[in-house]
């Protein structure tokens, strides 16, 4: 077979950021994104039923920060990693991660590299904040996380499977407020191998043990019995 020529090798030269003009409500975005970036911004505004421009001109409405455009990239890949858990955690019919979504105690999935994947309502309510973190957080960079052991060696016993679960304390401080209470990590097993995630668990209830007591489907002999 011959080569291709050069111009039509796949390759990174294929996404050099491409700038577009988006406009909503009479204001203009200039925007420069790599191609694969706006094809993935278009998905997302078409799932929610908006043109682009409205979608980007709401995310600008939300965003607090110095550089919109790579926050457009990480909700990309955000959205991309959460598509990605919800294929791996799938058990049966229900994926773990909607048994997380729709749960009252709050939770949060956690990557390999505890960024967070997704959160439920009860966390955001428990931060008590109109909106959550922002896409894409290191875990300690929105909660602190103290744990008997270094965090980052529980944490890899977890990713190793010497521990399925773990208990800790999460503190919360605003101007004016400190939250504090019991959580558990909870290793959860993904059809891939290769892949990790880890659920946290923060108790908003007063127990006498000080242990939160997850939800039994998101334990190993529980996503087993939901898959059955």
């Amino acid at each position: 077979m011959a080569a291709l020529p050069t111009a039509l090798k796949p390759g990174p030269h294929l996404q050099e950021p491409k700038p577009r003009v988006v406009q909503f409500n009479n204001r203009r975005f200039s925007i420069r994104l790599e191609p694969i970036f706006w094809q993935l911004l278009e998905k997302l505004a078409e799932q929610r039923n908006l043109r682009l421009g409205r979608y980007v001109g709401e995310l600008a409405a939300e965003f607090d920060g110095n550089n919109f455009s790579s926050y457009l990239r990480v909700l990309c890949m955000l959205d991309s990693e959460r598509t990605r858990a919800q294929a791996n955690l799938r058990a049966g019919r229900t994926s773990i991660l909607d048994l997380i979504l729709t749960a009252f105690e709050p939770g949060i999935l956690l990557s390999r590299y505890r960024t967070i994947i997704a959160y439920n309502a009860g966390f955001r309510d428990w931060l008590g904040r109109d909106r959550g973190p922002a896409a894409g957080s290191e875990l300690t960079s929105v909660i602190q996380v103290r744990t008997r052991r270094p965090l980052n060696d529980v944490w890899l016993d977890l990713i190793a499977g010497t521990i399925i679960s773990a208990d800790v304390n999460v503190l919360h401080v605003q101007p004016g407020r400190v939250l504090a209470a019991p959580g558990r990590f909870v290793a959860v097993p993904a059809q891939e191998e290769a892949e990790f995630y880890a659920v946290l668990w923060i108790s908003t209830a007063r127990r006498r043990s000080g242990e939160v007591a997850p939800p039994q489907s998101l334990t190993r002999t529980g996503a087993n019995r939901t898959a059955s």
